[in-house]
């Protein structure tokens, strides 16, 4: 399982579930930056290097190999729940939009600066989610979405990698037990196996106890991240491999799942979730 190559005829599916309630304005752990900030930084990021990904050259578009979704969720004065695509481009297929284009519709592009060794260094930055927070966590309407979006997925791409789901969010949900809608999620499966459900979870304030891709329950402290926990999928072996290499201690039964992640730590995340890039034919 787990092995099926990406390419136009079996491409592969990324859904990233962003908490975007209230509560998502504190600053990130190690920061002072909102971490409804950092998660949309993270995302523009992540998005920019599948595009980069899918392009064998300078000198041709991406290919379409990948189709990504950005459900954010939250509640407002008029609804118990909010569950909005936050990408929409021209040749968007419902809440799907592939790289190819992603890479000609963003919403805009930023000019930056950061700083390296060799002084100021100065970058254009394509923008394709904007931060949000506001009201409640309904984490179970937006699991709800993101199965009905995979399960279209594997009906049209039975053959495909499955899709991947990577939830992010900081507080539990406020409209049921989340669990029942991931245990859905993950009973979803294409003919290359089930679909990959990960969570993060984001951490307000000074990082006391980080655990990232724990193998057990027991190596967390806190009920609500033991749930995440049992809620998320085992790392393939490929993606434990790739988060050995980047200095975590992934043993055997890892789960996709960390709790009081930092920056860095939701970066590195990322990259080890939609590592399935490394399949790229």
């Amino acid at each position: 399982m787990y092995t099926q190559r990406v390419d136009r005829a079996t491409p592969s599916c990324l859904i990233f579930l962003v908490d975007q309630s209230a509560s998502m304005y504190e600053p990130m752990a190690g920061t002072e930056t909102p971490k409804s900030v950092v998660v949309a930084e993270q995302l523009n990021s992540t998005v920019m290097e599948l595009i980069q990904r899918c392009s064998k050259s300078h000198t041709e578009p991406p290919r379409p190999y990948f189709a990504v979704s950005v459900i954010g969720y939250r509640t407002d004065e008029t609804a118990s729940a909010v569950v909005d695509t936050c990408i929409n481009v021209p040749g968007q297929q419902g809440d799907l939009a592939w790289t190819t284009d992603l890479a000609q519709h963003p919403l805009r592009i930023e000019d930056r600066t950061r700083q390296t060794s060799d002084g100021p260094l100065s970058y254009r930055m394509p923008i394709w989610v904007e931060p949000l927070n506001e009201g409640g966590t309904p984490m179970c309407a937006a699991m709800d979405r993101a199965g009905r979006i995979a399960h279209s997925w594997i009906q049209t791409y039975p053959q495909s990698f499955p899709p991947i789901v990577i939830n992010l969010t900081d507080g539990e949900s406020t409209d049921g037990d989340a669990a029942t809608w991931a245990a859905r999620l993950t009973q979803l499966e294409s003919e290359d196996g089930p679909l990959l459900l990960f969570n993060i979870m984001l951490a307000t304030g000074s990082v006391l106890t980080p655990a990232m891709f724990p193998n057990s329950a027991n190596q967390l402290g806190d009920q609500f991240a033991r749930q995440l926990f049992t809620m998320s999928s085992e790392l393939p072996e490929f993606m434990r491999t790739a988060a050995v290499r980047q200095g975590y201690q992934a043993e055997p039964g890892a789960r996709g799942m960390s709790m009081n992640a930092d920056f860095r730590a939701v970066v590195s995340f990322l990259n080890v979730g939609t590592s399935v890039g490394h399949l790229l034919r």
